[in-house]
């Protein structure tokens, strides 16, 4: 339009010079002609112009209706597109909205309105200035929202107005889709390994006949569980089964807290021994073969950590279900017998050896080291033990090793271990079998052989491919097992002093001086140490306090708050031996009428928290550390907090104890 107005403007110049040239031209011949030519161009002039103005006129009303038309239905389209559109500005308030967007929402938003009203769960200050998308749930509905800013500074006219910048967010309503999704997800199979864990223990003694009966109540538990699932079951062994059932179920079972478990606990036995299974289960995963592995793997996990238990993965999250009843003793030491020679036939193929036990070492821990080192030296290897700062418990110990050659050099720090480990150095790890607790964790990463000796109950973050594992949840103590070792190991080892008193340290302490979890096991562990030379002085001796110490957990015991029959208190900053102090104030807890379990809070020098727990047995502390990050034993247990306050800390402590207490009377209500 501006291109053809220009020609025609260039064209009425030239024609106007024209014509004037030929008035000149006439007026020098005939003057009276020129005179009426040239009112003759006036009138013709004028009269062209008033028409060309009028075209002008009719054609701009042309497109200014053609345009409001256009403005009209590019409006109702906006305003009854199938997507619902609103717009906020920086504090979430609606500024415009469709109709589509009034007609889908639970109530009708006014510009007053925030949008976190319809989405709670909307966070503006991180998508602010963004453009992305995120699915919602609005009342029965799935949404599938599209956010995109609207830059006010793109819009900005004088150099001095303030215009704000918004967000528009667009609504998919996705609902049948996902529907679809959740309905196809629910079907998806799920695969588990089940086994009769204590049935040896549970059958031994009976007849035929009540061996039958016995195996096929539990059997028919099992079978109709699964079968109420509408799942496929198959006993592929004696004692054990391969079931396949829903996700859906899966959820269900959960959500129940596994009532199989239950059932089958509660089946009467003559021997008046709880009969209990093991189950894993793996869910999410890409395929069906690492499904299977994954539910392998749990099962083993569920055994580990002493049975009567579910282990369940969901995707890459592991959770454990159960797990109430105390690992029943094994008087059969055939099992030890056996590991002990396989750990003789290591040790004969290896150039060295290195045991470390956990961070921050107690007695058991150290114990079981030491007991481990007496081994080696017995096969004539060279021995070290990797131990993390020095502790009272160490300290003590290492004062009274002997001068005579091999026991000057035994405890070496954690650099020093990694510099000693080779292709064929056996590394030992005692008391702990999560990688990131033990006290060399960058010489046990660089070893390739690797044996695990442990009595806490299996964690999902085990120490990877170790080429023996002995782990006993039934077992009073490491040092208890290392002792049993000792005596089958293939060559006598004759234990000198500090050796023998080490261990029987090791045994006291996680016993609580044969109180807690003993069995007539641990009394032959203890029986053999004291005919090996321990001497109960230096046991004494190593559990010597001293006088602030006692003042201070006083004033800890003092400070203790009291909540559902579980008392918890702290450690107060700065001191030394935090660790040992608050899990010796754990177990005075404990000693007092109705205190169930105890927590017991410290400060640890990289600046985290430390939570030393211990329990009568009715609770099973194990999963409320667990729950925080930590691990251990049904009684005993601790775990590392971080990123957090000491206030903040004792409130997570209270809160997942409360959970779990909680969580064991609905499962006792169900019984």
């Amino acid at each position: 339009m501006n291109g053809n107005e220009g020609f025609f403007g260039a064209f009425e110049k030239t024609a106007f010079v024209v014509i004037i040239v030929l008035l000149l031209v006439i007026a020098w011949l005939n003057w009276q002609m020129a005179l009426f030519g040239l009112l003759f161009v006036v009138v013709a002039y004028l009269y062209s112009s008033r028409a060309v103005c009028k075209q002008r006129q009719q054609r701009y009303e042309q497109f200014n209706t053609i345009a409001k038309g256009i403005t009209q239905a590019s409006n109702f389209a906006l305003q009854n597109l199938p997507t619902a559109i609103v717009i906020i500005d920086s504090k979430a308030r609606v500024c415009w909205y469709n109709s589509v967007f009034r007609d889908w929402m639970p109530q009708d938003p006014d510009k007053t309105q925030r949008l976190n009203g319809f989405i709670p769960s909307l966070r503006l200050d991180k998508i602010w200035g963004k453009s992305g998308y995120f699915n919602e749930k609005i009342e029965n509905k799935y949404y599938r929202v599209i956010y995109k800013f609207i830059d006010g500074t793109d819009y900005k006219g004088a150099p001095d107005s303030e215009v704000e910048s918004y967000m528009a967010f667009y609504f998919d309503d996705v609902t049948e889709s996902e529907q679809l999704r959740h309905e196809a997800e629910a079907m998806a199979p799920v695969f588990g390994f089940l086994m009769m864990d204590n049935i040896e223990d549970v059958t031994k003694g009976l007849s035929d006949v009540e061996y039958t009966n016995l195996w096929a109540e539990i059997n028919n538990a099992i079978v109709e569980e699964i079968d109420r699932y509408d799942g496929f079951v198959r006993n592929y062994a004696d004692d054990s089964y391969i079931f396949c059932i829903s996700k859906k179920a899966l959820m269900n079972m959960i959500e129940q807290n596994f009532p199989l478990l239950a059932k089958v606990h509660n089946i009467p036995t003559s021997r008046r021994i709880p009969a209990t299974i093991s189950i894993g289960i793996a869910a999410g995963a890409a395929t069906i073969k690492e499904q299977s592995e994954r539910a392998r793997s749990g099962l083993e996990l569920a055994l580990g950590r002493g049975g009567d238990q579910a282990s369940v993965y969901i995707g890459e999250e592991l959770k454990f279900y159960g797990g109430k009843t105390q690992g029943a003793e094994k008087n059969t030491r055939v099992r030890a017998r056996v590991v002990a020679q396989a750990i003789k036939e290591l040790m004969d193929d290896a150039d060295n050896v290195i045991v470390m036990g956990h961070e921050r070492e107690d007695y058991d821990s150290i114990g079981g080291a030491i007991g481990v080192a007496a081994m080696a030296r017995a096969a004539g290897k060279s021995v070290h033990v990797a131990v993390s700062d020095q502790t009272v418990a160490i300290k003590k110990l290492s004062d009274l090793f002997p001068t005579e050659p091999g026991f000057e050099s035994l405890l070496i720090t954690p650099q020093a271990a990694e510099d000693f480990v080779t292709d064929t150095t056996l590394v030992f790890v005692v008391d702990v079998h999560r990688p990131d607790m033990v006290a060399a964790p960058k010489a046990l990463q660089k070893a390739k052989r690797r044996v695990v000796i442990d009595h806490h109950r299996r964690a999902s973050d085990f120490i990877e491919k170790p080429l023996l594992t002995y782990l006993e949840p039934a077992s009073s103590s490491t040092s208890e097992l290392v002792t049993e070792l000792i005596q089958y190991f293939v060559d006598p080892i004759s234990l000198n002093v500090v050796e023998a008193s080490a261990l029987y340290a090791g045994i006291v302490v996680d016993t609580k001086n044969f109180v807690v979890q003993t069995g007539s096991r641990t009394f032959d562990a203890a029986s053999f140490l004291r005919r090996s030379g321990a001497d109960l002085s230096i046991v004494r001796h190593l559990f010597m306090e001293s006088f602030d110490s006692i003042q201070l957990r006083a004033k800890m015991l003092a400070d203790a708050e009291r909540f559902d029959g579980m008392a918890i208190t702290t450690c107060p900053a700065g001191i030394q031996n935090a660790s040992i102090l608050s899990a010796q104030t754990a177990d005075k807890l404990i000693t007092i009428e109705g205190i169930e379990a105890s927590y017991v809070l410290y400060t640890l020098l990289d600046g985290g928290i430390g939570v030393s727990a211990r329990s009568q047995g009715n609770m099973n502390i194990q999963l409320v550390m667990e729950a925080l990050g930590g691990g251990g034993h049904r009684t005993v247990a601790g775990a590392q907090l971080y990123d957090m306050t000491m206030e903040e800390a004792v409130e997570a402590v209270k809160s997942v104890a409360k959970g779990q207490l909680a969580s064991m009377k609905k499962e006792e209500k169900a019984e």
